[in-house]
């Protein structure tokens, strides 16, 4: 490791959950190109003792003072999902909060979307701001009013999720069905779409670099299912005006680092955008490509 001070550690840091294996795969790439980096892992049984002083500028982990040249942090979801109690999720957040604040507070640290950092990606602003570059979108509306979408599941399939994402995808029939509504209205609007069909594509973005997938599952969301094939696409599998299209999205929201998600039109079969994430799993799709995203990631970390 390059100090330039022998106390301080200014080398990478993977920061996230103790559990979570997209960390794991990432720590492995970074070996694999020889670089180093070293870990900041939070979870049930770890809790790094951590102090950021605003005075001096310091942030100290375990009685080592950081100043690192790059971090990788993820939300630790893996702990909560285990356990599903408040404390965990609040705890998540917290640690979440403390490393991103003082990412963001120090720009010269390289870190992913960086110039993103400062706002928080809204599911409804990037579907919009897809359809104006040019992005096709599935018809989409967002509602509680129960009168409006009983009528929408009468024309035609449709699916429901929240707007601020934390569920799966389900129909909207099977929603309705036992949906409790007060004087007209459901409890929360949800992203109302029409069903679309397979193929269900994921494409990366990583610095100006996709990385196109194909999710085979026998399930409206493949989330919801251990039985689901990651195939790796050819870099002609998808239509260049999306790629073009999803570059121009990333560019409006500063982002480097993402995955776009897509499905099929049931009646033209043409790929319609679904979603962005900011923050996407990644450990299956790298192993599926044989370690290609977390090689590409780490080289993005790596570069001064």
């Amino acid at each position: 490791m390059n100090n330039n001070n022998s106390n301080i550690n200014n080398g990478i840091i993977v920061a996230g959950g103790d559990t979570d294996p997209n960390l794991a795969a990432l720590v492995t790439a970074f070996e694999i190109s020889g670089k180093p980096c070293e870990t900041l892992l939070v979870g049930a049984n770890s809790h790094p003792k951590v102090t950021w002083d605003f005075e001096q500028d310091t942030l100290v982990i375990n009685g080592q003072q950081w100043r690192p040249q790059a971090i990788f942090l993820r939300y630790d979801v893996f702990t909560n999902m285990a356990d599903n109690r408040p404390s965990t999720s609040f705890r998540a957040m917290a640690w979440f909060t403390t490393i991103a604040g003082w990412a963001i507070a120090h720009p010269e640290v390289r870190s992913f979307n960086q110039a993103s950092a400062l706002h928080t990606t809204n599911k409804l602003h990037v579907l919009y701001l897809a359809r104006e570059v040019g992005l096709d979108i599935p018809k989409t509306t967002v509602s509680n009013d129960h009168q409006l979408l009983s009528s929408l599941v009468a024309q035609q399939p449709m699916i429901a999720k929240p707007v601020n994402g934390g569920d799966y995808t389900r129909e909207l029939a099977e929603i309705m069905q036992t949906a409790q509504q007060k004087e007209g209205s459901l409890a929360a609007p949800s992203i109302v779409q029409e069903q679309l069909v397979p193929p269900e594509i994921r494409v990366y973005w990583i610095a100006g670099r996709t990385y196109a997938f194909q999710l085979v599952a026998d399930a409206l969301d493949y989330r919801t299912t251990s039985d689901c094939k990651v195939i790796p696409l050819d870099d002609d599998a998808i239509p260049q005006k999306h790629l073009q299209a999803l570059g121009r999205l990333m560019e409006r929201l500063q982002m480097d680092f993402g995955a776009a998600d897509f499905k099929a039109c049931a009646q033209t079969g043409n790929l319609r955008f679904l979603e962005l994430n900011n923050g996407p799993m990644f450990a299956a799709f790298d192993a599926a490509c044989e370690g290609k995203l977390t090689l590409a990631m780490a080289e993005f970390l790596s570069t001064p």
